[in-house]
């Protein structure tokens, strides 16, 4: 197959200089993506010491035990718990935030800093500072909202806090996208359905929000990957407490793979999280091209 036929008009000088450019990502991704998961795919079959000795070959007895173990099990139902509670929130407060500052007025710069002031904070030092809010019996939101609850120590309210800190994580961020699709809306799209008698809640479902579709989408995807994927925040503010009620799985996988240096446990993981990404990936494509 010609690689240059996709692109008739260009010439294959400048193509070849392009792919040219694109090598040094290619080589890299090999060095430090494709060759370690070629090497994890490998040793999740085999049986490896902590100081990475091969001892044998284990078949499919990782994956058995690994999914016979009740924690790995436990932090799968609470990375599925915090995913349901956290993915639809994030999208609606962002987009609801988005679609009222859509338009310019005399004080949205005022909603626009203070929406995208989450993202001048690292996430160690928000998850900190979480800590501290909803720490103990007397915490400041506790007297703010004259509950009583013991929010870090009780299984309910610690993933609550977690699913909190994950929206002010991801806010900022999935805003700015949001935002910058609305306000890059075609214009002219727009006055033509106004001169055609739309307005208001017609205006935005029917016209706005289907064209910002593609940006919502990758919006909801990101959500979706951070909420599989998250770990560090967990790691600052509950370390999987109380009695790994917020345990998820990529925290489990830490504790495992660099606290116990369980060779087995890390090659498996790395296995099953790359298979469920890419099979994520394949249906949310096929889902936007079938839209």
């Amino acid at each position: 197959m010609n690689i240059f036929r996709k692109l008739p008009n260009v010439n294959k000088e400048k193509n070849i200089r392009a792919y040219l450019f694109l090598l040094p990502a290619l080589l890299l991704a090999v060095l430090f993506s494709f060759i370690p998961l070629a090497k994890s795919f490998i040793g999740s079959f085999l049986t490896i010491s902590q100081s990475g000795k091969v001892l044998g070959f284990a078949g499919l007895g990782n994956y058995i035990s690994l999914f016979k173990n009740q924690a790995f099990l436990s932090s799968i139902a609470n990375t599925a718990r915090f995913t349901v509670f956290f993915l639809p929130l994030n999208t609606l407060i962002t987009l609801a935030a988005a679609a009222l500052t859509r338009k310019k007025r005399r004080y949205t710069a005022i909603s626009e800093f203070i929406f995208m002031t989450p993202m001048a904070f690292s996430l160690s030092a928000l998850a900190l500072i979480f800590k501290e809010l909803f720490r103990g019996r007397v915490s400041v939101i506790n007297r703010l909202t004259g509950l009583s609850l013991e929010w870090l120590d009780q299984s309910g309210p610690a993933m609550a806090v977690l699913v909190i800190l994950g929206l002010f994580l991801d806010f900022a961020l999935d805003y700015i996208l949001l935002l910058s699709a609305f306000r890059g809306t075609d214009k002219s799209i727009i006055e033509a359905a106004e001169i055609d008698g739309a307005s208001g809640g017609k205006l935005f479902f029917l016209i706005e929000l289907p064209s910002i579709k593609n940006i919502l989408s990758i919006t909801i995807f990101m959500a979706l990957k951070d909420a599989v994927l998250i770990s560090a925040p967990v790691m600052v503010l509950t370390e999987g407490g109380p009695f790994r009620s917020t345990e998820t799985v990529m925290y489990f996988y830490y504790l495992e793979a660099f606290r116990s240096g369980n060779r087995a446990v890390e090659n498996t993981i790395a296995v099953l999280m790359v298979v469920f990404s890419s099979i994520l990936m394949s249906l949310i494509s096929r889902r936007r091209r079938d839209v």
